[in-house]
C-alpha cells in the first residue's frame, strides 16, 4: 500500500528516496552536486576497461550536471542503469575449494542489518545501516578499513557510495564528497570502488548485489584483466536493499589472506 506520509508528494520511487539522502547530506556536510558527480565518471572510467559494461562512452562532472533531472539533485547519471543481466556464485567448504579447477575467495566476515523500510521512517538520512553490518563483517574478519585492497558497494545513485564508504569506514562521516574528489576512487586512485563499472555503468538488472560479490572474486583471483587490481588479497562487497533499508556487507580473501 502506498505511504500515506510520502505518497501525497508523487515521489518517483526509488530515486527520490535517495534523493532525499543526498540533499539531507548536502544540507548537512556541504557536500556539491560536482562530488556526487565524481562517483558517476569514475564509475565510468572503470567500465571503459571493462570489455562487456554497457555504457562505453567517456563521461564528465560536467555531463552528469548536464544530464536530464530525474529527482532533485539526482540526475539520470546518478541513478543506476536498467538493464538485463545474471549472475550467479557456487559456495563450498574451504576443504572441497582445494580441489576445484581455480583458487578459491575465501569468506572471512559477513554482516547485515536492517533499519527500516520507508525512506520516511530513517531514522537518520545520511547514516544508513552499513555502520553495524560493516561492524559484524570487519569484526568477524579480524580486519579493518585499512585491510581491504578492493571495495563492490550496490550504487543504485551517486549518493550510495558516498554513504557506504563513509559508514564502511573508509572516510569520516560528512567526508564521503571531498573523500571521493580528484579520482581517489577511479582507476589508478589509492582506493579502487566498484571496479567493474558498478551499477552506474556496468549493468542494473534490478539486484545488483551478486555483481558486487562476483566482481570481488575475479579481483582476488586475478581475472579482471585491464581493470584488475595489482596485489589484491581481500574484497569487500556491500549490498543495499529497498530505499536505503537493509544492508549486507562481506569480506572476502584469497589464500594469503586466511
Amino acid at each position: 500500500d502506498p505511504n500515506p506520509h510520502e505518497a501525497p508528494y508523487r515521489p518517483i520511487y526509488t530515486a527520490s528516496s535517495y534523493a532525499l539522502a543526498a540533499a539531507r547530506h548536502m544540507y548537512e556536510y556541504g557536500t556539491t552536486r560536482e562530488q556526487l558527480a565524481e562517483v558517476a565518471v569514475a564509475a565510468r572510467q572503470w567500465a571503459l576497461h571493462n570489455p562487456v559494461a554497457w555504457e562505453k562512452t567517456p563521461l564528465t562532472v560536467e555531463d552528469v550536471l548536464a544530464s536530464r533531472m530525474v529527482s532533485h539533485p539526482l540526475t539520470v547519471r546518478d541513478c543506476c542503469l536498467v538493464t538485463d543481466g545474471g549472475g550467479a556464485l557456487i559456495m563450498t567448504s574451504a576443504a572441497r575449494a582445494n580441489d576445484l579447477r581455480k583458487a578459491p575467495a575465501y569468506v572471512l566476515g559477513v554482516g547485515e542489518h536492517l533499519s527500516h523500510y520507508h525512506i520516511s521512517c530513517m531514522p537518520d538520512l545520511t547514516v544508513t545501516g552499513a555502520v553495524h553490518s560493516g561492524a559484524a563483517a570487519y569484526a568477524m574478519a579480524g580486519l579493518g578499513p585499512r585491510d581491504i585492497d578492493v571495495v563492490e558497494v550496490y550504487d543504485a545513485f551517486t549518493i550510495t557510495t558516498l554513504l557506504f564508504l563513509e559508514d564502511l569506514g573508509f572516510c569520516p562521516k560528512g567526508e564521503g564528497g571531498r573523500f571521493v574528489s580528484g579520482g581517489t576512487i577511479a582507476p589508478g586512485g589509492s582506493l579502487p570502488v566498484n571496479t567493474n563499472g558498478g551499477g552506474l555503468s556496468y549493468c542494473h538488472p534490478g539486484m545488483y548485489g551478486v555483481f558486487a560479490l562476483i566482481e570481488a572474486v575475479r579481483q582476488i583471483r586475478g581475472e579482471a584483466g585491464q581493470r584488475q587490481v595489482a596485489k589484491c588479497e581481500t574484497a569487500l562487497a556491500h549490498g543495499n536493499g529497498g530505499t536505503l533499508s537493509s544492508q549486507s556487507t562481506v569480506i572476502l580473501g584469497g589464500g594469503a589472506a586466511v
